[in-house]
């Protein structure tokens, strides 16, 4: 089993928001578990669940970036990033807990990204 995680990131007035689950208290990205033996891809998995939590429509995301994050215990995670247009739209499909918030607001949990393994997909 492998744990990957996932965030969307939107543009307003030129700054970027980023999709974070809230639980107990503080801010996470979206961390799913995958189950090689099941024959699941870490970004069929991502794209699941962000089913499951209510996004039907994917035909506007797009991938943007793919880096490694760290979780608690040292553990690292693949970190998966979409960029949308419109995060209003996103943000009304999605359960309360997940929430678009402004890299200000979420300075702690963007440390816990490792730039040396940051990779770019061209659009």
């Amino acid at each position: 089993m492998t744990t990957v995680a996932a965030t969307v990131i939107a543009y307003q007035d030129d700054l970027p928001y980023f999709l974070v689950e809230e639980k107990d208290g503080h801010d996470d990205f979206l961390v799913v578990k995958v189950h090689q033996h099941h024959e699941e891809t870490s970004l069929g998995m991502i794209l699941k669940s962000f089913a499951d939590l209510g996004v039907k429509d994917f035909d506007s995301w797009r991938l943007g970036e793919l880096a490694t994050i760290e979780l608690d215990g040292n553990e690292q995670a693949p970190l998966y990033s979409f960029h949308v247009v419109d995060f209003d739209d996103v943000q009304k499909k999605l359960p309360g807990g997940l929430v678009f918030k402004s890299g200000d607001d979420i300075r702690d949990l963007l440390t816990t990204i490792q730039p040396s393994t940051f990779t770019s997909f061209d659009e």
